[in-house]
C-alpha cells in the first residue's frame, strides 16, 4: 500500500481520534483537560450544559470516582506512569451515569519531567451487564453447592458410563465411603441394591422413557432408597451427558407402608371371616329366598370392601365397582358401560357398591335381564359443576309396570344414597324399560 501524504496522514490521525470507538481525554500533570474527542463529548452530553465547563478529568466522574481518583488514579500516574482498567462512572448530564473502564498513560520529556497524561475511557455498560450476570450466576452456583453439602440426601454426579465423578458429604453419611474412595468406580458396585443388580445401566439403557427416572430399591445393608435419576445435559450429545443421581433414605416410609400392608392384609381376612359366620347364621336363621338374598348383599359388602383395601380404604374407582355388577348381570354382553374414570370416596364406593347390587338383582328377576335378549346401558357423565350423573337404562326386558308399593331394594337405593352421598335420586318406571338416575360429587 502506498504511503499517505504527510498532511493527508494527519488529517486521517486526527478524524481517527476524534470519532474513535472510545473516549480520549488529555490532562496536564496536574489533571487539568487539554483535550477530550467528539466520543467522550457526545457520551457526557457536555453541549446541553455550555455554562457548566468541566476543567479536570475528576469532574467527569461520578462523586466515587472523583474519590478513587484523588485517592489512586492520580497518584499512581505519578509513580508507575500508567492506569490500567478502572472501573468507574461517568456523570452524564440529564441521563443515568455511564460506567466505563478507564486507562491511562503518562507523557515525559526528555529531561524525564511530566508534559501530559493520555487517557482511553471505554464504554462498559455491556461489560457491566456481563459481569452482574456473572454475579449471579456464580450466586445461585454457591447457593446450590452449599444445599448440596449440606443435604441429608445422597447427591451424585455420574458419566456416562456409571463411573462417579462427584459424591456429596450426604453419600458419605448414608454409605460409610469418603468421596475418594468412591470417585471413579462404578456407581452400582459402590451402591448396590439386593433386587436391582445393574440399577444404573438398566435405567439409562435406550428406551427408557421420560427426562427423569424415579424407583425404590433395597439396599445390600437392608435399607430402602428412593432413587432419582436425571441427565445433566450440559455437554456431550445424547447418549453421552453424565446424570445427577439423589438417593433419599425411606427405611422408615417403606417399613410403615409394610406394616400397613399387613394390617390390611389381617382386617381383610378378619372381615371374610366376621361376612362367612353371618352368612352362615342367616342361612340357619332364615328361609331359603330371605337367606339367598341377604347374603348376595352380604357379598356385594365383600366386593365394595375389596375394592376399598385396593386402594388402602382411600377410596375406589367406580369402574371397578361396575365391573363386579356386570359379573353379576352376565358379562359385558349384557351391561354396557360408558363413561371417564371416576374416584369415590371410601363411604360412597361401599353405598353405591350396594344401590348396584340391588339395581342388578331387580334387573335379573323382573326387569331387561330376565330375558336372553335384554340388557342394561349405563352411561357416566361429568357436569359443568363437576358432579357426576350416573344413569342406568334397561332395554328389551318385558313391559315395565309402576310398583304398588316399595320394595326393599327401591327404600335402600334412595334412602343410602341420599344420605351418604348427598345425591339426587330418580326412578322413572317406563313401559318400554325400567331407568334410574343419581347425580353426586364425588371424591
Amino acid at each position: 500500500m502506498a504511503e499517505l501524504a504527510q498532511p493527508r496522514h494527519l488529517d486521517v490521525a486526527a478524524e481517527l481520534i476524534e470519532d474513535a470507538p472510545c473516549g480520549i481525554a488529555v490532562t496536564d500533570p496536574d489533571g487539568r483537560l487539554q483535550y477530550i474527542n467528539a466520543t467522550l463529548s457526545n457520551w457526557l452530553a457536555l453541549n446541553a450544559r455550555p455554562e457548566r465547563p468541566r476543567r479536570r478529568l475528576s469532574e467527569l466522574l461520578t462523586l466515587p470516582g472523583r474519590m478513587y481518583y484523588e485517592t489512586h488514579m492520580a497518584p499512581m500516574m505519578r509513580l508507575q506512569g500508567y492506569v490500567r482498567e478502572i472501573s468507574c462512572a461517568l456523570e452524564v448530564e440529564g441521563g443515568p451515569p455511564l460506567p466505563v473502564m478507564l486507562s491511562g498513560v503518562a507523557r515525559r520529556d526528555a529531561g524525564g519531567s511530566f508534559t501530559r497524561f493520555d487517557y482511553t475511557i471505554f464504554d462498559a455498560r455491556e461489560r457491566r451487564v456481563y459481569e452482574e450476570e456473572l454475579r449471579h450466576a456464580q450466586r445461585e452456583a454457591d447457593e446450590l453447592a452449599a444445599i448440596v453439602r449440606s443435604s441429608p440426601n445422597a447427591i451424585l454426579r455420574v458419566d456416562a458410563a456409571g463411573r462417579v465423578r462427584r459424591w456429596n458429604a450426604g453419600a458419605t453419611q448414608l454409605f460409610g465411603l469418603d468421596a475418594e474412595a468412591a470417585l471413579g468406580r462404578q456407581v452400582d458396585k459402590v451402591i448396590p441394591f439386593e433386587d436391582r443388580p445393574n440399577w444404573f445401566t438398566a435405567s439409562v439403557a435406550p428406551g427408557c422413557d421420560g427426562p427423569e427416572i424415579l424407583f425404590e430399591a433395597v439396599h445390600g445393608c437392608g435399607r430402602a432408597f428412593e432413587v432419582t435419576l436425571a441427565p445433566i445435559g450440559e455437554r456431550g450429545l445424547p447418549g453421552e451427558e453424565d446424570w445427577s443421581v439423589i438417593l433419599r433414605d425411606v427405611s422408615r416410609r417403606y417399613a410403615a407402608e409394610q406394616h400397613l400392608r399387613v394390617m390390611v392384609d389381617e382386617m381383610k381376612h378378619r372381615v371374610k371371616n366376621t361376612l362367612g359366620v353371618v352368612s352362615g347364621i342367616a342361612r340357619q336363621s332364615l328361609g331359603r329366598d330371605e337367606a339367598a338374598q341377604f347374603v348376595s348383599r352380604l357379598q356385594a359388602l365383600s366386593q365394595a370392601h375389596d375394592a376399598l383395601t385396593a386402594t388402602d380404604g382411600t377410596g375406589a374407582e367406580l369402574h371397578d365397582l361396575l365391573d363386579f355388577a356386570r359379573r353379576e348381570a352376565g358379562g359385558a354382553a349384557r351391561l354396557h358401560i360408558n363413561g371417564p374414570p371416576v374416584r369415590l370416596g371410601a363411604r360412597q364406593a361401599t353405598s353405591l357398591s350396594m344401590a348396584l347390587h340391588e339395581l342388578v338383582t331387580n334387573a335379573l328377576k323382573y326387569g331387561a335381564l330376565s330375558r336372553a335378549e335384554g340388557h342394561v346401558q349405563v352411561d357416566l357423565d361429568i357436569e359443568d359443576d363437576g358432579r357426576l350423573r350416573l344413569l342406568w337404562r334397561e332395554h328389551g326386558g318385558p313391559p315395565v309396570v309402576p310398583p304398588t308399593r316399595r320394595g326393599f331394594g327401591t327404600k335402600m337405593i334412595g334412602l343410602v344414597l341420599k344420605a351418604e352421598l348427598g345425591a339426587e335420586v330418580s326412578f322413572d318406571f317406563d313401559p318400554s324399560g325400567f331407568c334410574f338416575q343419581v347425580i353426586f360429587m364425588p371424591g
